[in-house]
């Protein structure tokens, strides 16, 4: 990215700045402009940067678009296919399945209350054993339990900063063994220059 888009490039980059950098990378791979494994790899580089200057690079093979300032929400176009996957997902069949389970239950129970007493209250029982079966057991089709778009997202960004963190993790650790090496080489060396002095 350029100098005059970012402002000062040494100035240190705000979580809001790294997820609207990853944001407008996701939607270079939506629209088929990165691969998957070039997409992780960036989003690795990003989630790494600590300066504006870290993001050199990262969208210079593409769109102009796409070079906006960290931070502005990049308006987001749809397609057709894209709206449809959408509306098919939001359908919710699990919970349409247990919802039709939990009136016909209270139905069932009204119904034959009359008839067969305190027993009616076993319809009752469906509704805990539709919802182990759909979503302790995950029974149904497969399509049910695709995870979304943004699930797949978010989970992605929180192991991106969960590498992160454990990066900095061990970069203190390593900070910290290196100052106690330089502190003991130090000692050591005065220790040295005062053991030559009282010769």
């Amino acid at each position: 990215m350029n100098a005059e888009q970012y402002g000062n490039q040494h100035v240190r980059l705000s979580d809001a700045e790294r997820d609207a950098a990853m944001s407008q990378l996701g939607q270079a791979m939506a629209e088929g402009r990165l691969s998957i494994e070039e997409y992780d790899s960036r989003c690795r580089r990003i989630a790494a940067a600590q300066v504006r200057s870290d993001l050199d690079g990262l969208f210079s093979d593409l769109p102009v678009n796409f070079a906006a300032q960290p931070g502005r929400e990049i308006e987001q176009v749809y397609g057709a296919s894209e709206i449809e996957a959408a509306h098919r997902a939001g359908a919710r069949p699990k919970a349409g399945v247990l919802g039709l389970t939990t009136v016909a239950a209270i139905a069932g129970t009204a119904i034959a209350a009359p008839a067969i007493g305190g027993l009616a209250t076993l319809f009752l029982l469906l509704i805990p054993v539709v919802f182990i079966l759909l979503y302790v057991m995950k029974l149904g089709p497969a399509t049910w339990y695709a995870p979304s778009k943004w699930q797949l997202e978010r989970n992605r960004l929180r192991e991106l900063r969960s590498a992160e963190r454990i990066r900095a993790a061990e970069l203190r650790v390593q900070r910290k063994e290196r100052q106690h090496e330089l502190t003991s080489e130090a000692m050591n060396m005065a220790k040295n220059f005062l053991g030559k002095k009282r010769r």
